[in-house]
């Protein structure tokens, strides 16, 4: 069977997919003995099937090592997947998700399997400003650019939101950023676990180079605050890896 041919094949599977969950209009995910439930309206369908396809992995050691007593930041927290999954194991979780639309939807999910997470719309950086963000038409509803909030995870600890134990970091290339912010919170002795996917240089989206560090350079920022990071899986241009404390 040819390339293009193979291609081809793929593509009808994955439209197949994609009407179908389209039409039944939610679908439910098991992971190791774990289930949520999601809408599949519109492009949901696709982030769900993406999520499907890349994510399983990460989620499972994630409910595989959550305690019910711990605090979960889910940091580029989209449509709240992680978030309602890893939230069926405990008890706090803070959802950060700048974009309204992807939080609107976040937090219906949560309510949908009954999740007490806290849904915050602004972005976490190394700086408190505001930002202009591009993210998918998913997070925006097809609005395209979007001005929003950012916050410093550290000031978030000093002021108002609990000390996490375990941290999840997706955020379109911008990890360094996210990490220079909360750089106290995750070298605190509470925090032992830290979930990211790495972006590397694409054509077709940031990576972690443009936002000033390579992706060694940030392995090496985690292990700095005291971690031992290791490969959960490599999608070739994004890296699943989990640090956990020493």
């Amino acid at each position: 069977m040819n390339r293009l041919l193979v291609k081809s094949v793929r593509a009808i599977r994955r439209y197949t997919s994609l009407a179908y969950w389209r039409g039944r209009g939610s679908r439910t995910f098991e992971i190791e003995g774990v289930t949520a439930t999601f809408t599949t309206e519109g492009h949901a369908a696709r982030s769900l099937q993406i999520f499907d396809e890349g994510e399983r992995e990460m989620v499972r050691d994630m409910v595989s090592n959550v305690d019910d007593d711990d605090v979960f930041w889910d940091i580029g927290g989209h449509l709240g997947f992680h978030s309602c999954l890893v939230g069926q194991c405990t008890d706090r979780v803070e959802t950060f998700e700048p974009t309204s639309v992807a939080a609107d939807r976040a937090r219906k999910h949560a309510a949908t399997n009954d999740v007490d997470a806290a849904v915050h719309e602004y972005a976490l950086w190394d700086a408190n400003e505001t930002l202009t963000l591009e993210p998918d038409s998913v997070a925006t509803g097809g609005e395209g650019p979007v001005t929003v909030p950012a916050r410093k995870g550290d000031d978030l600890v000093d002021d108002e939101l609990p000390q996490p134990n375990v941290v999840k970091i997706d955020v379109e290339g911008a990890e360094p950023r996210v990490v220079d912010g909360m750089r106290e919170t995750l070298a605190d002795d509470q925090c032992r676990l830290v979930y990211c996917e790495v972006h590397r240089p694409a054509e077709t989206r940031p990576s972690v180079e443009d936002h000033g560090a390579t992706v060694e350079e940030f392995l090496d920022s985690l292990r700095d605050l005291g971690f031992t990071v290791e490969t959960i899986m490599d999608r070739g241009l994004d890296l699943h890896v989990k640090a956990h404390a020493v």
